[in-house]
């Protein structure tokens, strides 16, 4: 059952969070020049949003063929909308007689550039009965801390994550008597390559990938409680394609 609750609650949240990095305002990095800073439709994994992207240009590389660009973005509103969804997802799935859940406030943090999620998980299942009508008896309970770190990376060209650490705590029900970190990074290590192997998630965001652009760095910084993600990009590609970026943006905005 627990494996059943690692997949259904972490997926949709690990996804979420790790979608964070791919669509990467800040101050204009050393050496660069903004050439787009307004807000603008973002579609993360189909998760309409409205954030301030800011665009920045390596003035010395547009000059040999080679652009490279930076893309800026304050993800903490993204955070709070992911913590909302797990706490909308466990108030959905409680019923007097059935599945019932319950999760503590995730903490979401990213020491180093890593991404952080922890969670305490219950899932107990009630019955009331073969008539529905008996006073509800549990009959399974799986309870545990969930930790887990993933690190985001860049492999050529393409945006990557693994897992850095995964700890179980705090574990309950058959869980105790069970391998639970095993059987929980067996789901993620699952999750994790189906993602990873996603274009959608590891190719660079429109309308950089429709002008060449592959992912060159990604990295978190938090700034007086704010997230900001700071994604970098290479192509060797004409100037033209900066004015051709810029409108799209500006016109539909940046997907994933």
């Amino acid at each position: 059952m627990l494996a059943k609750l690692t997949k259904t609650t972490l997926t949709p949240v690990l996804f979420a969070l790790i979608a964070l990095f791919s669509a990467a305002a800040a101050q204009t990095p050393a050496g660069h020049e903004t050439i787009y800073n307004a807000p603008t439709k973002v579609n993360l994994g189909g998760r309409p949003v409205v954030a301030d992207i800011a665009l920045h240009v390596d003035e010395a590389t547009a000059r040999n063929g080679v652009l490279r660009l930076a893309l800026t973005t304050d993800v903490t509103k993204f955070i709070d909308q992911t913590k909302s969804d797990l706490e909308a997802w466990v108030a959905a799935r409680s019923v007097e007689c059935g599945e019932r859940w319950d999760a503590s406030e995730p903490l979401i943090e990213f020491p180093d550039g890593a991404i952080r999620f922890a969670v305490d998980l219950e899932f107990g299942y009630w019955s009331c009965g073969w008539n529905g009508k008996d006073a509800p008896r549990r009959l399974a309970l799986e309870a545990g801390g969930v930790d887990i770190t993933l690190i985001p990376q860049v492999v050529d060209g393409k945006l990557q994550a693994r897992v850095g650490s995964l700890t179980i705590t705090k574990e309950e029900g058959v869980s105790k008597y069970l391998p639970l970190e095993f059987v929980a990074r067996r789901v993620i290590d699952a999750e994790l390559k189906k993602l990873n192997d996603n274009p959608k998630f590891y190719r660079a965001p429109k309308p950089l990938i429709d002008e060449g652009f592959a992912y060159e760095s990604i990295n978190a910084d938090t700034v007086n409680g704010r997230v900001v993600i700071t994604a970098r990009y290479r192509a060797r590609t004409g100037a033209g394609a900066l004015d051709r970026i810029v409108e799209a943006m500006e016109t539909e905005g940046v997907t994933q």
